[in-house]
């Protein structure tokens, strides 16, 4: 466990060491650290609202029925991962890195819980359930969540192993809601 966190801290410092150097990827950094999320929300917001909606039918009474399975599995996704997060966080607490050491931080975080990221959780979370559905926009979504993971370490409030906690937790939480979606679906198609 000693080499992890040993490598967790070396990986960490080799990214957060840029920070401070170029006003540009300060600016990057930060941008992607803090804002880059909300760009993920209002993206899939507008594809959400654009989404045909399809008819109704005896097994699924409401019109719309895959832009509402959508929504159920982007929002349980987001809502189960974060509340995942929350215990983790109690089971082990791991203190931001500004907190235990001298380093570049760019970015003044709400809590001073590192473990797993919430930005990563979320982040992966959204653009893996969007992902089961429309692969395209799913993809440049992970590419989103991916700069805003890098974006907080170079930040300097999470440490890699955060991050890839919260991609665990998100993207596992998506996966599992959207293989009980599917398999509830299965159940309610007519038999031919």
């Amino acid at each position: 466990m000693d080499i992890i966190l040993q490598a967790d801290h070396q990986l960490f410092q080799a990214i957060n060491s840029l920070a401070g150097k170029w006003q540009f990827l300060d600016w990057l950094g930060i941008f992607c650290a803090k804002f880059l999320i909300w760009v993920i929300f209002i993206i899939v917001a507008i594809w959400w609202l654009n989404l045909a909606r399809t008819r109704a039918s005896h097994n699924w009474p409401i019109e719309g029925k895959r832009k509402w399975l959508i929504f159920g599995s982007v929002s349980l996704s987001l809502v189960l991962s974060v509340l995942i997060n929350q215990l983790l966080a109690m089971v082990k607490f791991r203190s931001r890195p500004f907190l235990n050491f001298n380093i570049n931080k760019l970015i003044e975080p709400f809590s001073e819980k590192s473990f797993p990221s919430d930005h990563a959780t979320v982040a992966f979370a959204i653009s893996t359930a969007v992902f089961f559905y429309n692969k395209k926009l799913g993809s440049v979504l992970i590419f989103l969540s991916v700069l805003i993971s890098i974006g907080r370490i170079f930040a300097g409030v999470h440490y890699p192993i955060d991050i890839i906690g919260g991609m665990i937790v998100g993207g596992g939480v998506a996966l599992t809601i959207n293989q009980i979606l599917k398999t509830k679906d299965k159940k309610y198609k007519p038999k031919t």
